[in-house]
């Protein structure tokens, strides 16, 4: 049986002014480089075989506090970087309400099939995730899998271990920054 550690990365300045983060590529705030220390201390005595990582700073700077207390292989993987929200991006959702009026009332990030301009579906998304996480499926050398991922990207590997969620179920989970999440296969 593999055993597969979720983490989300620690607080970043956006995260904090509730701005669209998405593939905007920024490092952690300081509270947010306590929070992946923390992590890291937490989890020390945890034997990973291999670390899986979204390639955005703060997914990568939460990842190297981890690794610096585990000896294990670490992997930069594409299938895990966070949904992008397209011209959502930086902005706070009141900014987007008046940047973009109609788009915004249609509820267009919470539409499975359809997304922001320049942004992926929610769809896009899972598939992707999923694929991802087939592939550590398929191999058999690791039973202990970190993944240091985004808060959407959780959402998604979520409804990949449980299927059968509703919608809503979808959008209500959430993971906090620096929090894990722990499924096994």
């Amino acid at each position: 049986m593999k055993q597969i550690f979720i983490i989300r990365h620690g607080e970043t300045d956006y995260n904090k002014n509730g701005r669209y983060l998405g593939r905007t590529d920024i490092s952690l705030n300081k509270n947010g480089i306590s929070q992946a220390k923390e992590l890291a201390g937490k989890i020390s005595n945890l034997d990973f075989d291999i670390i899986y990582c979204s390639p955005l700073k703060r997914t990568v700077e939460t990842a190297r506090f981890i690794k610096q207390k585990h000896a294990c292989e670490f992997i930069i993987d594409d299938h895990f970087i966070e949904r992008s929200v397209g011209i959502y991006e930086g902005l706070t959702k009141d900014e987007a309400k008046n940047k973009y009026p109609d788009l915004y009332a249609r509820n267009i990030t919470r539409i499975f099939n359809e997304a922001p301009p320049d942004g992926e579906t929610i769809n896009e998304v899972i598939k992707r995730v999923s694929d991802g996480l087939n592939n550590i499926k398929k191999q058999n050398q690791f039973s202990k899998i970190m993944i240091v991922t985004h808060a959407f990207v959780a959402k998604a590997v979520n409804t990949y271990f449980n299927p059968q969620i509703s919608e809503r179920e979808f959008f209500d989970f959430k993971l906090e920054n620096s929090g894990i999440k722990i499924y096994s296969l």
